[in-house]
């Protein structure tokens, strides 16, 4: 009994102790939903390992980490100043020290010949050790005019491509990558890759009010890049302390963005390129990010130590990054002065699978891989557009349909639906031809045969009775605001030839044709995530926003001596819509059919049906009114203002009540405490 209580209790203590190991990670794993928010996933990377001691050695802020063609890293140990190398294990391999010339290592890279290049700032220079750390030479400032001669030169980072140009961060010149020759010992070739400025809507007031030489401008300058890698094709890498797209960019030859990364954060410090073409940067606080080659987000991960706790797969300040061909990725912390190893998991094993599959070609094999991704997370939307790309290559337009939709792929949806478009059109053309002329044989006989015996004669009276009806006639005034606005308004005016009834009842159906539209318009051009609706805040704001503005215009025309009623406006104004009823179910219609290709009816409906309905609304205003034209925009803009004012005051009166709402419960809650604590 004893002997079976102890193997219970070992048993106990394994599975609590792989309870513990599977809770480990630190951090939770993101990808990109179809909304464009993030999603929880599975882990998608395990850290395994922290390197703190290199044999006897230990790292003093390091400040960058590279892979040496020889497999083993290398390491710009700035507190130390000298450049370290270990091999991937974490055993100490050498060091470069140079007393006399190099200060402070904050950028390494290592060519074929493992000659070593080390970006030193305070050394203004970038300096070259051959395999062996010997000294060979050094690149300080280029004396070319085009450099400029105020133009700081303060080497960060560094990268050579297979001609051997160097590739140079310099720390506060905005004017982009520094790229030299290294023909006659140092050839500037001119600057590279310059971030573009971004000019806030303040700015551009300022430039306007003060002209775009005044000092109250301020100085617009791009943001200096932070980092840069290369990979085997040459192309170039860099990241960026900005919340913007140059957080990430890929530059060709000639130093333009050649992706846009689909999500980034802000103080991005180190970017890494796999020999696929799989993307990693790092934040500075610990977020860890990995794109596809076309800048596709797959994952996000990775955690800040902000409470100082000294978990395995946290971090306080990465400054390095290296990710080898298995994917398993080194980080350098600049803080905590240690490398962490992560390693793929088997969920993210599967994803690479995948999408190498697809990238070689084999999209037949990577449906599999794809299916299995989606099995363990329906939510990985990259994997059901990878399906949805593999299906459609297989012709399979249905299902890839399908999967770019769960996906959230709209270009690959629009592909697939013109195919599938296409061939139930040549499978139906005949049919579609002979229905066609079918129906309009079946016309000309019917109008001959009511010419000849007036067999429509009772529908016409149907139709004359129903039009008699109070309300029917009234909707029907409608039509006369399209063939003759000035004639609709005097009756609406004089007349009575509309109630608010009916202007209830055009309001209504536009609500409802507007509501149909945003839930539930083609996929292409719906704007809701399927399965959302906010029917009460459509509700508010359609007829909160109309009242509203009938109302403020009401007032305006009052002061500005206009003839017309609050009755007239509000009315009038509901018989304005009428263009946009007409278009809106036409416009549903065909954003059901339609592809990306033929976008421009869509565009072309909305235009002309806002822009009638805009200059409807304008003549009614001068009708209503006996206004000029002048006199008719003046009204328009101080009704425009008075919104505005009312918006403003319902604001700060929210807010005054919520204090002071506040305020009361505070005081009751304090009343309630000192009456129980004495009693």
């Amino acid at each position: 009994m004893k002997k079976f209580a102890a193997w219970l209790l070992l048993i106990l203590l394994l599975a609590t102790s792989c309870l513990t190991a599977q809770a480990s990670t630190p951090y939770r794993t993101y990808t990109l939903g179809t909304d464009g928010d993030l999603v929880e996933t599975q882990t998608a990377y395990d850290p395994i390992r922290t390197m703190i001691r290199f044999g006897d050695e230990t790292l003093k802020m390091p400040q960058d980490m590279r892979m040496g063609p020889d497999g083993n890293l290398y390491i710009a140990d700035n507190g130390n100043k000298r450049i370290v190398v270990i091999d991937t294990e974490g055993n100490f391999i050498k060091e470069i020290v140079d007393k006399r010339n190099m200060k402070s290592p904050m950028g390494v890279y290592v060519d074929e010949d493992l000659n070593v290049y080390v970006a030193d700032d305070k050394a203004r220079a970038v300096l070259v050790y051959d395999k062996n750390g010997e000294f060979v030479m050094e690149y300080t400032k280029p004396t070319h005019q085009l450099f400029g001669e105020t133009s700081p030169y303060v080497p960060l980072k560094v990268v050579l491509d297979k001609r051997g140009n160097l590739y140079i961060v310099s720390k506060g010149n905005t004017n982009g990558i520094v790229q030299i020759s290294p023909v006659g010992g140092g050839e500037f070739l001119g600057y590279y890759g310059a971030n573009n400025s971004n000019i806030s809507l303040l700015t551009h007031i300022r430039r306007f009010i003060f002209g775009e030489n005044s000092s109250a401008v301020g100085d617009i300058v791009p943001i200096s890049v932070k980092n840069l890698t290369i990979d085997q094709k040459g192309m170039v890498y860099t990241v960026t302390e900005a919340a913007d797209e140059s957080a990430l960019r890929r530059l060709n030859v000639a130093g333009k963005s050649t992706m846009t990364p689909e999500w980034w954060t802000d103080l991005n410090s180190a970017v890494a390129v796999t020999s696929t073409g799989s993307i990693f940067t790092a934040n500075a606080n610990g977020t860890l990010m990995e794109y596809t080659s076309e800048g596709d987000l797959l994952f996000v991960f990775g955690a800040n130590d902000a409470l100082t706790e000294q978990r395995i797969g946290m971090f306080k300040s990465v400054t390095g990054l290296v990710v080898t061909d298995d994917y398993t990725i080194y980080v350098l912390d600049a803080t905590l002065n240690s490398i962490q190893v992560l390693k793929p998991t088997e969920f993210t094993d599967l994803v690479h699978e995948a999408f190498t599959l697809f990238q070689e070609g084999k999209y037949a094999e990577s449906k599999a891989p794809w299916t299995e991704v989606l099995r363990m997370n329906s939510l990985f939307t990259y994997a059901s557009t990878g399906l949805g790309e593999a299906l459609y290559r297989e012709d399979n337009y249905q299902e890839a349909m399908e999967a770019f939709r769960n996906g959230g792929y709209r270009q690959g949806y629009s592909d697939a639906w013109w195919e599938q478009r296409s061939n139930w059109l040549h499978s139906n053309m005949s049919t579609i031809i002979f229905v066609a002329v079918g129906v309009i044989a079946a016309w000309i006989i019917i109008k001959a045969l009511d010419k000849r015996f007036g067999i429509l004669k009772p529908l016409r009276a149907a139709k004359n009775w129903v039009c008699s009806i109070g309300i029917v006639s009234q909707l029907g005034w409608a039509g006369m605001m399209i063939r003759n606005p000035y004639d609709a308004c005097y009756g609406i005016k004089r007349e009575k030839r509309a109630s608010y009834l009916s202007a209830m009842i055009l309001l209504g159906v536009f609500f409802v044709l507007n509501v149909l539209n945003k839930y539930y318009a083609g996929f292409l051009f719906k704007s809701m995530p399927d399965g959302y609706f906010e029917l009460l805040n459509d509700f508010l704001t359609t007829f909160g926003v109309y009242l509203l503005l009938t109302i403020c215009c009401y007032l305006v025309c009052t002061i500005t001596d206009g003839e017309a009623r609050f009755r007239d406006i509000f009315i009038t104004a509901a018989y304005a819509l009428i263009p946009m009823i007409i278009f809106l179910p036409i416009k549903l219609a065909l954003t059901n059919v339609l592809t990306y290709n033929e976008e421009f009816f869509i565009t072309m409906i909305d235009v002309v049906s806002i822009g009638w309905t805009a200059l409807l609304i304008v003549l009614m205003l001068m009708y209503q009114n006996d206004y000029t034209l002048k006199q008719t925009f003046k009204t328009i803009f101080l009704t425009l203002f008075c919104v505005l004012v009312v918006v403003a005051l319902i604001v700060v009166l929210y807010m005054l009540i919520s204090q002071l709402v506040d305020f009361i419960v505070s005081i009751y809650g304090e009343v309630v405490y000192r009456f129980v604590k004495k009693v």
